[in-house]
């Protein structure tokens, strides 16, 4: 069996641009620190998914566990992870509707979308409304 030849794919006409050369990224911009701040929030992610598995192992062994589960998160440090991961999930959230109105194809079907305030303040709303359905389901309060 012979190895391909390394020019084997290469086109037989001129390429119309070429490749720009490699560049070490600037870790001191504003654009690349949010780049990577947005990166690090999957981190906390699979932190909570842990905390998550935790949860469900000490649901699964019977109510001493889940009671000493429930005394755990009442260390400020498990406090202050929950709060860390909210601000996270803010920044993602506003992150994404940022880049949600870009996305939209320009027109769907016969329709325009609305325009970029618009369908930021449908977000929001639905974003909020959501939320306080969740809350008032796991306070007890609604059905």
């Amino acid at each position: 069996m012979s190895l391909a030849h390394p020019d084997a794919m290469r086109s037989t006409r001129p390429e119309p641009t070429r490749t720009a050369p490699p560049f070490r990224p600037d870790y001191t911009t504003p654009r690349m620190r949010r780049y990577l701040l947005f990166d690090a929030t999957g981190f906390l992610y699979l932190l909570v998914g842990f905390v998550v598995l935790r949860a469900i192992w000490a649901l699964s062994s019977g109510s001493e566990a889940w009671a000493a589960l429930l005394r755990d998160f009442q260390n400020p440090l498990y406090v202050i992870f929950h709060a860390l991961c909210f601000v996270s999930v803010i920044f993602v959230g506003v992150r994404f509707f940022r880049l949600f109105p870009k996305a939209q194809p320009p027109r769907v079907g016969p329709l325009k979308p609305p325009p970029g305030p618009v369908i930021f303040a449908l977000l929001y709303t639905v974003w909020i409304g959501v939320t306080i359905v969740f809350a008032a389901i796991l306070a007890g309060v609604w059905p």
